[in-house]
């Protein structure tokens, strides 16, 4: 055998007990170390299951960590420094110690032999010595470490942290992770969230409500009109960049106002979805549903009418968002209308009228009646086309329709021969200009055809001449306008401009309230058409002075139906109740009335002027001072009633006022016998009744009030005395209801002398009971009374029918005084009038005295014009 090879020797678990030696020595060499980090550890963990962080300012807490930390990194350096792992050598030598074997076999069977290695005999020896050392690998065997802990710590203190740890687990109740995570992450609040104030503000005209935006409310959907802003304020103080509103994708950024302060402004005119981001997420979100503005619609609710010389033309108008806007266009026959016609051209050919539209009606019914007779166009075939605008500007268009202009029918024969001559030169300008002046020159060669009036002839020598000289189209106007004005001075003489400006008042009185405009405007035109009422009946009395005159309209008076006639009181009565009207915010009903007195005008008959009228109609006048007569007595009794349901009121009220300080003596009197003993209850019990006894009676500071009370019924008991005088003094018979009446109020009367409003009410309850009944029995024997009350007697009857079914404003249930068109014009009633009028004197007094808040809304809300 060759000496230089050597023979490899291994022992079965010579690996791995030189790994366990190695393990040994490194455990022995860190364990010692780790020691003192691991008690470390375990202070901070009971510490954290004894819950000592919680309470602590968050950022000492934070420094507490940070010490601890920097604490723990220091003590592992500092016990680890001089720390390395064993070698292979050292784990050898180890495992040789610790199995007790002499000469270190594991290096012996890993030797190699110096020298005489080319020596047989020294190579044999050498491998017969390293066989007997392998042979001894077999007893090596591995001892547990050692790290000598006890050697360095005599007293044992490693065993505190231990046992520390494990009483503050037991006192948690188990291992707390939540405990843990407090005790590693200080109590800071949370970041500020993100505060969004914004909201979707709809159009004015819309008339909706602004739309908050909730952040809550993800999801929500939000319905609102195109055109309508989005705007609102943000807060992000932890914010580095401004936030985004996003509409489907499309990003805003808000604009930066202060230190964490956004705003944003934004029109919304598509879209399904708006977002906001802040901080990089989706803060909230909202879907969107943007409802489009739609253009106006408008159409002829009736065919087009004529009303004697008025054209009356009836529409309906509707608006998703309200009507702003309505225009009546009218056009000679065969011309054509378009979305043109809107703008403000100067074409000659086109009339157009502004109708009143109250602001942002979403639905306008109205009827425009207007006298168009003194237009050129009158009496020939024209072309009608409504036109409705809303706040956007969009335009809606109704059907066209044709109708023949009404003209006014001249009987004076000038006058027909001028309108002929006016129709010639509306037809064909340019043709008949020659003709028409000549035809001026021809009437006013003959003075006797009208009457010598200096006027007329004046005038026709110079519009002939101009119209001659001249003829565009300025000059055609003005000829046009000169001829009607000359023929209805034939016609009517100087009342033309009288009754003009008449019907103009009216008309504009008639737009202010279509419009809803302000009291001050409607007081200035009421004003304005008394004005011109007044000035109409002035010149015609004055025109009743000619006799000539006075016998043609004479002969018209007696050609009428006399119930047809009116008279200057009439008319003053009826602007009187257009005011009082208006006043009490009753405009529809005003405006009917208007129209009434329209016709009223048409019917108009010099018998207003004319003394003589009363004598030619005296059976008449007594019939209708009989219907005058019983009329007013009914509105004297409707007083009394109304005077006797005041007084009622004011007797149960101070019942309830009495009865509530009897019970606050009562209480105050439980009081004082809880505080005392059985004697002295007994005591209290008899002053109660004796207080008890004073109620029943007179309360202090009633005395007084009594005996008002007591003064207005006893003078309210005279007035109906005189008012059965006055029946029995004109023949009527005397109701018994009456009477009991008169009784009941007596009975009143001792109540109210006694200090017993309780007894009082009851006795004027049963007298306004009888008081009621006595105006039924009235109405019957009007009734009776044969023809001449058979209106006065209506309207009683309406009123009863009506009367169980009132609200407080004498408005009906479910028609609004009936202000809903019934197809008849309804004109509330003089005690209907009276009582409205007393109901809003007492609101505006109540509005103007200091009471709680939401009454004085309550009572603005019911004084409000709508």
């Amino acid at each position: 055998m060759d000496a230089s090879q050597t023979t490899t020797f291994q022992a079965p678990g010579l690996s791995r007990k030189i790994g366990l030696a190695w393990l040994a020595l490194a455990w022995e060499g860190l364990w010692p170390r780790l020691v003192p980090v691991l008690s470390f550890v375990a202070l901070f963990i009971a510490a954290a299951h004894l819950d000592l962080f919680a309470g602590l300012d968050p950022w000492v807490h934070t420094g507490i960590l940070a010490a601890l930390a920097l604490a723990l990194i220091g003590l592992c350096w500092w016990r680890l420094r001089d720390f390395s792992l064993p070698t292979q050598e050292a784990a050898i030598r180890r495992l040789e110690r610790d199995s007790g074997v002499p000469h270190r076999p594991l290096v012996a069977v890993q030797d190699r032999l110096a020298a005489g290695e080319s020596d047989p005999m020294s190579a044999a020896l050498w491998e017969a010595h390293r066989r007997r050392e392998a042979e001894r690998l077999a007893g090596l065997s591995n001892k547990p470490a050692h790290p000598g802990l006890a050697v360095l710590d005599t007293w044992a203190l490693r065993f505190v942290p231990l046992l520390a740890l494990i009483v503050a687990i037991a006192v948690a109740g188990g291992w707390r992770s939540d405990r843990m995570a407090a005790a590693f992450t200080p109590a800071f609040p949370p970041p500020p969230p993100v505060v969004a104030n914004l909201w979707i503000a709809p159009p004015a005209y819309t008339g909706k409500p602004p739309i908050y935006l909730d952040m809550a409310d993800k999801d929500k959907v939000l319905r609102v009109p195109v055109g309508s802003k989005l705007a609102g304020f943000v807060d992000d103080v932890r914010g580095r960049k401004p936030p985004q509103l996003k509409i489907d994708g499309n990003g805003t950024e808000f604009a930066t106002v202060g230190k964490g302060k956004y705003q944003v402004e934004q029109v919304i005119t598509e879209g399904k979805q708006i977002t906001l981001m802040a901080r990089g997420d989706e803060q909230a979100r909202w879907k969107l549903h943007v409802i489009p503005d739609l253009a106006p619609t408008i159409e002829f609710a009736k065919p087009i009418g004529v009303d004697k010389w008025s054209t009356k033309i009836e529409y309906i108008a509707g608006d998703d968002f309200g009507v702003t806007g309505v225009q009546l266009q009218i056009r000679l026959h065969g011309s054509v209308l378009g979305d043109d016609m809107l703008s403000a051209d100067e074409e000659p050919e086109v009339i157009r009228l502004d109708l009143p539209v109250a602001g942002n009606t979403k639905k306008v019914a109205d009827t425009f009646v207007r006298d168009l007779t003194s237009h050129p166009w009158a009496g020939l075939k024209v072309t009608v086309m409504l036109f409705a605008t809303d706040a956007l500007g969009q335009k809606g268009r109704s059907s066209v329709e044709t109708f023949l202009l009404p003209e006014r029918v001249f009987n004076d024969p000038t006058a027909r021969a001028l309108i002929v001559l006016r129709k010639a030169l509306t037809r064909d300008p340019k043709a008949f200009r020659p003709d028409v002046a000549d035809g001026m020159r021809l009437v006013q060669a003959k003075p006797e055809s009208y009457r010598n009036d200096a006027v007329v002839q004046l005038g026709l020598r110079i519009g002939a001449a101009r119209l001659a000289q001249n003829g565009d189209k300025e000059n055609i106007t003005e000829t046009q306008k000169l001829l009607w004005d000359l023929a209805m001075r034939l016609e009517n003489g100087s009342m033309t401009d009288a009754e003009r400006a008449l019907e103009q008042a009216r008309q504009e009185l008639r737009d202010a309230m279509q419009r809803n405009a302000g009291d001050e405007e409607i007081e200035r035109l009421i004003q304005q058409l008394y004005d011109a009422m007044a000035k109409w009946q002035k010149e015609l009395a004055e025109k009743m002075q000619d006799p000539e005159e006075r016998r043609r309209m004479m002969e018209q008076a007696e050609k009428m139906d006399p119930n047809n006639t009116i008279t200057g009181d009439d008319l003053q009565k009826m602007l009187d109740k257009i005011r009082e009207m208006a006043k009490n915010g009753q405009r529809e009903e005003a405006k009917r009335l208007l129209e009434e007195l329209r016709k009223m005008m048409e019917n108009a008959t010099p018998m207003m002027a004319q003394p003589g009228q009363q004598r030619q109609q005296g059976q008449r006048g007594q019939q209708g001072q009989g219907n005058q007569q019983g009329r007013e007595m009914m509105n004297q009794l409707d007083r009394l009633s109304r005077r006797q349901n005041q007084l009622l009121g004011e007797s149960e009220r101070e019942g309830r006022q009495q009865q509530g300080r009897q019970g606050q003596q009562g209480q105050r009197q439980q009081g004082q016998q809880g505080q005392q003993g059985q004697q002295g209850q007994q005591g209290q019990q008899g002053q109660q009744g004796q207080q008890g006894q004073r109620g029943q009676g007179q309360q202090p500071g009633d005395g007084q009030w009594g005996e008002q009370q007591r003064g207005q019924q006893e003078g309210l008991r005279g007035q109906l005395g005189d008012f059965m005088k006055k029946l029995d003094e004109n023949g009527m018979g005397m109701p018994e209801s009456l009477g009991r009446a008169e009784r009941n109020m007596r009975e009143a009367e001792d109540a109210l002398r006694r200090g017993d409003p309780r007894e009082a009410s009851r006795s004027q309850r049963r007298a306004l009971d009888n008081l009621q009944q006595g105006m039924t029995d009235m109405a019957e024997q009007m009734r009776q009374r044969g023809p001449g009350n058979n209106q006065d007697i209506a309207e009683i009857e309406e009123r009863e029918r009506r009367s169980e079914d009132r609200d407080p404003l004498g408005r009906s249930d479910g028609n609004y005084g009936d202000a809903v068109d019934t197809g008849v014009d309804k004109v509330p009633l003089e005690l209907e009038r009276q009582r409205s009028r007393e109901i809003l004197d007492e609101l505006r007094r109540r509005a103007g005295e200091q009471r709680p808040k939401d009454e004085l809304d309550y009572i603005d809300r019911l004084l409000k014009t709508y």
